[in-house]
């Protein structure tokens, strides 16, 4: 009789592997990086989940109150998402009545989204959520500290997308 599961068991790493590992992935930048994300976008999900909004209906939000109007290609280039996914975003934003869709009359295959009277309002009930998210997570940091940390993550940025184009 044949085993479909071999007898191979992988090696277990040493102690001081695996402590080279722990201490790499505390105090390596990306993770540390990646890990702030997580925690920002954790605590802003549920500031905005209060509300019956989402964090990628946020961000388009915060596009259209700045420019209300655009098409979904447009949207989707500020927003850095894929035109699919942001087109199940405005779906469920259409269908809770934040934002509308209106064909171009000129150009019919132009989709524009523009946001509906509720959706306009809604600022001032989630911008201060939003404040309230980035207080928290730059509590304690100077003026100087939060300068210094922009400038160091766009320099991240602009490695990360330098020779690679743009990878959002």
């Amino acid at each position: 009789m044949s085993k479909l599961i071999p007898d191979y068991v992988p090696p277990q790493p040493s102690a001081e592997f695996s402590a080279v590992v722990k201490k790499s992935r505390e105090s390596a930048a990306t993770y540390l990086i990646s890990y702030a994300q997580k925690l920002s976008h954790r605590g802003l999900t549920e500031r905005l989940k209060v509300h019956g909004v989402t964090v990628a209906q946020w961000v388009v939000l915060v596009v259209l109150w700045e420019i209300d109007g655009l098409t979904q290609k447009e949207l989707s280039e500020r927003v850095a998402v894929e035109t699919p996914t942001l087109s199940r975003t405005i779906d469920r934003m259409e269908r809770d009545g934040l934002v509308k869709r209106d064909r171009n009359v000129r150009d019919r295959r132009q989709v524009h989204v523009n946001l509906t009277e509720h959706g306009a309002a809604l600022w001032r009930e989630l911008v201060p959520e939003a404040e309230a998210n980035l207080a928290q997570a730059l509590d304690g940091f100077s003026d100087q500290d939060e300068a210094q940390l922009c400038a160091l993550l766009k320099r991240v940025i602009d490695n990360m997308t330098d020779d690679q184009g743009d990878q959002s």
